[in-house]
C-alpha cells in the first residue's frame, strides 16, 4: 500500500457510495491498479450490497476468467468471511446457483458476477457495475484501426445496452493511443465537472511526475511514482530507448512525440478552399485496410486535404458510388495505387448499379512508385504548408500516429508501416504529379519537421 494506492481507494470509496458514476484510473503497468480496482473492489462492493450485478471485462476471455478466479479466492478467504459473513459462493450442494469462471452467483441474494472478454456476449440480466480492465492488449492492437473500432462498437452495442439509469462504469487501463476506448469515452462524455456531472472522473498517475498541477499528486517534477518497484534510472532508460511507448504507456499521455512524427506541423482548417490546382489520391483496400480517397488542392505553397472516402469492404462499383456522392467530377484527376491495375480500369470505365443507374467512370490513373518513392514523397509534401479539414477524422488520426521508427530515441529514415492508408494516397498522388520518377533513393537522413519549406 502506497500513497497513490490510497488516492485510488478514496475514489473507489466514493464510487461505492455512488458519488461517482464514471471513473477512470490511468497508471503505468505493474503498479497495482488491477490488484486494487479489479480483484479486490468487486468483493468489497458485494460486501456492501450482495444484490449487485457486476461485469468484469478485459481484452480476452482468458484474462477475464483469471480475474473471476482471483475474485472468488478473495470472497472465500477467511479474512473476507470475517468482514462479510453473509456473502457466500455456491458449494457442491448448491446446484441451483452458478459458480464457474465465467459467472458466479451469491447464495441467497440476487448478486452475480460475469467475466467476459472483448467481443464476447453479455446477455441476460442488467449490469449495475461494469469494470473494464485493459480492453487493448498491446500496442499492436492499439495501432489497428479495425481492432479499436471493433472494441468501441462492442462497448456501445453490447456492454452499454445492459446498463440502466443507475449503472456505473469503472475503467482501469494504461493509455496506448489517443483513439483508444478511453480517448473515445472522454471525447464523447467529457470530464466530470459542475457543468458536466455525467462526465468522467479521471485519476491519472505518470511514471515520472510532469509539471502539470495535480492536486492528488504532490511529487516533485521528475520523481518516480513507485521507486521501490520501478526506479528512476529504469524509467529514464525506457524513456530514452522508446519515447513513444514511454509517453503513452508510462506517462498516460498518448500524444506522439513530435520528434517521432513524420508530419508534426500540419494544420487543421474548417473548410476546403477553392484551389488553383485540384486532384485526388486513392489507396485501395478491402477486408482489413480501408479504401481511401483524399481530395488535394494547391494554392502556391499551401496544400489542402479533404477526406472523401475511408472505408473497408468496398467493391469497385461501391467506390464509384461513394466518389459520386462525394461530388468527384469525371474531369477531376484521380491518382490511384498502381498495385490495382484491374480496379483502375474498372473505375475508369464506370459501372451500372443494381438499381439500373449508370455511373460514369473517373479520370483515374496509376501512381508512380519506385525505389525511394516513399521517402521522396514525404520530402515533396514537406515542401508545402499542409492543411487538412476538421471533418477528415481518419486522416487526422493517421497524421498524429504516422511516425518514424525510433532507434535509441533518435528517428531513423524509415516510417512505421501503419496509420498510412490515407497518407499513402496523398503522398503517392503528390509525388506522381510533381516529381520525375527516380532511379533510386534520394534521401539519406530522416526528414524532420525543420526540413519543411516554411521552416528552412
Amino acid at each position: 500500500m502506497t500513497w497513490f494506492h490510497g488516492v485510488i481507494c478514496e475514489r473507489l470509496q466514493r464510487f461505492a457510495r455512488k458519488e461517482i458514476k464514471k471513473l477512470m484510473v490511468f497508471m503505468p503497468p505493474q503498479n497495482g491498479k488491477s490488484e486494487v480496482a479489479t480483484r479486490s473492489f468487486p468483493p468489497y462492493l458485494f460486501g456492501l450490497n450482495p444484490n449487485l450485478r457486476i461485469a468484469v471485462l478485459s481484452y480476452a476471455a482468458s484474462k477475464a476468467k483469471k480475474f473471476n478466479r482471483e475474485i472468488q479466492q478473495r470472497l472465500t478467504s477467511p479474512r473476507y468471511q470475517v468482514l462479510f459473513p453473509a456473502v457466500r459462493l455456491a458449494s457442491a450442494r448448491d446446484e441451483a446457483v452458478a459458480r464457474t469462471t465465467e459467472q458466479f452467483d451469491l447464495v441467497g441474494y440476487d448478486g452475480s458476477l460475469k467475466s467476459v472478454g472483448r467481443q464476447g456476449p453479455l446477455t441476460g440480466d442488467p449490469v449495475d457495475v461494469a469494470i473494464l480492465d485493459d480492453l487493448l492488449k498491446d500496442r499492436l492492437e492499439a495501432q489497428s484501426l479495425t481492432i479499436r473500432e471493433n472494441a468501441w462498437n462492442w462497448i456501445v452495442d453490447v456492454v452499454e445496452t445492459r446498463f440502466h439509469n443507475d449503472s456505473q462504469l469503472l475503467y482501469v487501463t494504461t493509455r496506448w493511443d489517443e483513439d483508444d476506448p478511453a480517448g473515445r469515452f472522454l471525447e464523447r462524455d467529457g470530464y466530470r465537472s459542475v457543468d458536466n456531472p455525467s462526465g468522467w472522473e479521471v485519476v491519472s498517475f505518470a511514471a515520472l511526475k510532469t509539471a502539470d498541477i495535480v492536486p492528488y499528486d504532490q511529487r516533485p517534477v521528475g520523481a518516480a511514482l513507485w521507486p521501490e518497484r520501478h526506479s528512476l534510472e529504469r524509467l529514464q532508460a525506457i524513456q530514452q530507448n522508446s519515447p513513444l511507448t514511454f509517453n503513452s504507456l508510462y506517462q498516460q499521455d498518448p500524444r506522439p512525440s513530435t520528434d517521432a512524427m513524420v508530419f508534426p506541423d500540419w494544420i487543421e482548417v474548417d473548410e476546403f478552399p477553392a484551389c488553383d490546382v485540384q486532384f485526388a489520391g486513392m489507396d485501395f483496400g478491402y477486408s482489413n485496410d480501408p479504401t481511401t480517397l483524399i481530395r488535394i488542392g494547391i494554392n502556391g505553397r499551401d496544400l489542402y486535404l479533404d477526406e472523401l472516402i475511408y472505408e473497408t469492404g468496398l467493391t469497385n462499383p461501391a467506390i464509384l458510388q461513394r466518389a459520386y456522392l462525394a461530388k468527384v467530377s469525371r474531369y477531376e484527376e484521380v491518382i490511384a495505387d498502381n498495385a490495382e491495375p484491374k480496379s483502375i480500369e474498372e473505375i475508369r470505365h464506370g459501372t451500372i448499379l443494381s438499381s439500373g443507374e449508370q455511373l460514369a467512370g473517373l479520370n483515374i490513373k496509376a501512381c508512380t512508385k519506385g525505389p525511394g518513392s516513399i521517402n521522396a514523397g514525404i520530402q515533396k509534401l514537406n515542401e508545402y504548408r499542409v492543411h487538412y479539414t476538421k471533418r477528415s477524422l481518419n486522416l487526422r488520426r493517421e497524421i498524429r500516429n504516422y511516425q518514424w521508427i525510433m532507434a535509441g530515441g533518435v528517428a531513423t529514415n524509415t516510417p512505421i508501416d501503419a496509420y498510412n492508408h490515407a497518407l499513402d494516397a496523398v503522398r503517392s498522388a503528390v509525388y506522381t504529379k510533381y516529381t520525375t520518377p527516380m532511379s533510386g533513393p534520394r534521401i539519406t537522413r530522416p526528414i524532420r519537421k525543420n526540413t519543411s519549406y516554411f521552416s528552412r
